[in-house]
């Protein structure tokens, strides 16, 4: 099947599984899923089949949390941040458009491309809509950067939350019981964020972020771990943020 061993018989697309020949049908998929957090294939399967790794990496669940922690403290830096991705988003795809109407009416044109006026009349048109596009588009770029260094400045924050998280993880190699689920953390880390000690001055308030969320999650898990494993957990936490 990987290898889509498909052969025609008459009219009729087979393939042969076993000793028998099944009809085929090309809108035929197979989707296999594993509970290995980062499986490693043969260099042979891997050049048959697509393979999709939706593992959570530190550097992923650090954009999550630290968008999280910019919604919670900053609400109008994040939601500038996706205006923008769509904005930026909506112009890319705009222009995509353009280049591919024009590519149409060139290959789709008869005779003198001058002496056709539709076309002339579009390009010059499609010309001044591409400049505009891509002038929004470059100002999106250079708001983008301020946006992401206003962000930036809550990134201790979220960085903590990500460390925690993959220690957390890593209990599942201590005793199989030791499950947590990503959605659970995060609700977790985004209740820490609201209950914590505000502050008006950015470097006391992220403090106050990092240290209540690094002990109410430390509390939080320790309840469902057995004594023993408590102490390990704990270095663990101290040996990753060290």
């Amino acid at each position: 099947i990987l290898q889509k061993a498909v052969f025609k018989n008459g009219s009729r697309l087979l393939i042969r599984l076993g000793d028998s020949d099944v009809d085929y049908d090309n809108n035929f998929r197979l989707y296999m899923t594993t509970k290995m957090p980062n499986p490693h294939y043969l260099p042979e399967v891997c050049i048959k089949v697509t393979i999709i790794n939706f593992t959570v990496t530190m550097l992923g669940l650090e954009a999550q949390l630290l968008g999280l922690v910019v919604k919670a403290e900053r609400p109008d830096i994040e939601q500038k941040k996706v205006q923008l991705l769509l904005q930026m988003a909506e112009d890319k795809r705009q222009l995509q458009q353009l280049e591919a109407k024009i590519l149409q009416m060139l290959s789709e044109s008869e005779g003198n491309i001058l002496d056709d006026e539709v076309l002339i009349n579009t390009l010059s048109e499609s010309k001044l809509t591409s400049i505009a596009i891509g002038e929004r588009v470059a100002e999106a770029e250079i708001t983008e950067q301020d946006i992401n260094e206003a962000r930036g400045r809550y990134l201790s924050a979220a960085t903590r939350g990500s460390i925690i998280y993959f220690v957390i993880a890593d209990l599942g190699g201590i005793d199989p019981m030791y499950q947590y689920s990503l959605g659970y953390y995060t609700s977790l880390f985004s209740r820490c964020i609201a209950d914590s000690e505000r502050s008006s001055d950015l470097t006391m308030r992220l403090s106050n972020i990092i240290n209540y969320a690094t002990l109410i999650i430390y509390q939080n898990i320790c309840r469902g771990l057995f004594e023993k494993d408590k102490l390990l957990f704990a270095a663990s936490i101290c040996f990753q943020i060290l």
